[in-house]
């Protein structure tokens, strides 16, 4: 998310934290997502059940004397990008903190610590930078009670899991259980576990060389595993306490297939490409043993972010030959793709081009972008 800074005051024309747009006949209200400054960016990419939501912001820095010289070597940035808490509807912004503020200034494309998942009890997971030695940086799976608690560092209830370099926590279920990626050597090869009342486990690996591990509901968890050495991908679901089954391909041909989320109901999106087709990413939701393409025009690709208990999928439909304003945000509902610009009303000059996620009461979360590459984070509300 490497975009050029614009100031948002000409949009906003006041302090206010988060707007609504109420146009007749719009199917969704929307509320904006209010950045740490409001000079920076912000974006929508995770929304819990009870509307609150996670994301990134950017925040201004200087640069300490004593990190000087990464500042120089790396190349000094004035802003960072931060975790960032939002109450439901929008609202004034949390930025989660870290374990350490041990990070390269001059790294303004990285977080020094990144909550990736939220329960309904609004328990979040994710990790942290540490210091490891003098020169180095470690990577903790870490868990937030609330937006403004210290994190707590996991890795003492990783012990009895095989070695590993570092390790995240993706996600976290009703009751608690968190599933993690523990990444074991310099080619990015990795394990998925499981922590489940204190006990860590190793999830199966379904015969892939490396797997990692996505999102969890309260009876499954879903992940990628690849099953050929920068090759073919394949969709791992785990049953917990159960069996585990794979989704190698979707349209019966060699596909590389990607999960995003899982709902609460088992429902999992994500996407495929199949070689043989030379076309772009297109979107699939996959349900009791059945996955389906979602509709992608030609000349398009196709990414589903997010779904939800009734089968709602929310994502992307991007143009191949334009960047992202070429891209629109769309929900697939019983497999007809709708644009989510026609639904709701951006505000002048924006639009919605990334859906990253839907909760089970149909509100979404995502981005939006103007012509001057300035960027807002959102969240769409259905109207009664």
């Amino acid at each position: 998310m490497n975009t050029r800074i614009t100031s948002f005051a000409a949009l906003l024309g006041s302090a206010l934290l988060a707007l609504s747009s109420t146009t007749a006949g719009a199917a969704y209200s929307v509320s904006l997502l209010a950045p740490i400054a409001q000079d920076q960016n912000s974006y929508g990419e995770v929304i819990a059940a009870n509307g609150v939501m996670l994301g990134e912001s950017y925040v201004k820095q200087d640069c300490p004397v004593s990190q000087w010289v990464g500042c120089l070597v790396e190349g000094y940035s004035s802003r960072q990008p931060r975790s960032v808490w939002w109450p439901a509807q929008g609202g004034a912004p949390t930025a989660l903190p870290c374990l350490s503020k041990a990070v390269s200034t001059s790294a303004s494309w990285d977080k020094p610590c990144e909550a990736h998942a939220i329960n309904n009890r609004g328990v979040m997971v994710g990790r942290s930078y540490v210091p490891k030695g003098a020169f180095d940086i470690g990577v903790h799976p870490v868990l937030w009670l609330s937006p403004g608690s210290a994190p707590v560092d996991l890795s003492a209830q990783l012990q009895g899991l095989p070695s590993y370099l570092s390790a995240r926590a993706v996600g976290i279920n009703e009751q608690g259980w968190i599933i993690g990626r523990a990444q074991i050597d310099n080619r990015q090869n990795e394990y998925a576990f499981l922590l489940r009342d204190g006990l860590a486990t190793v999830l199966p690996s379904a015969s892939a060389l490396s797997v990692k591990a996505r999102a969890i509901n309260t009876t499954m968890a879903v992940g990628d595993g690849q099953y050929e050495r920068g090759g073919q991908s394949g969709v791992i679901v785990w049953t917990l306490g159960g069996p585990t089954t794979t989704l190698r391909t979707v349209d019966g041909s060699e596909n590389d297939v990607h999960a995003e989320a899982i709902s609460s109901a088992g429902h999992v999106a994500g996407f495929y490409w199949a070689p043989a087709s030379k076309q772009g990413n297109r979107a699939y939701v996959w349900y009791q043993g059945r996955a389906q393409a979602l509709p992608t025009d030609p000349g398009y690709s196709s990414v589903a972010y997010g779904v939800n208990a009734a089968g709602q999928v929310v994502g992307s439909h991007c143009r191949t030959d334009q960047d992202i304003h070429g891209c629109r945000a769309v929900v697939w509902t019983n497999g007809v793709r709708q644009d989510l610009n026609v639904l709701a009303t951006p505000p002048a000059g924006y639009t919605f081009v990334q859906a990253k996620a839907i909760n089970d009461q149909g509100q979404i979360t995502g981005w939006m972008v103007n012509a001057a590459n300035a960027y807002r984070g959102f969240a769409l509300i259905p109207k009664p």
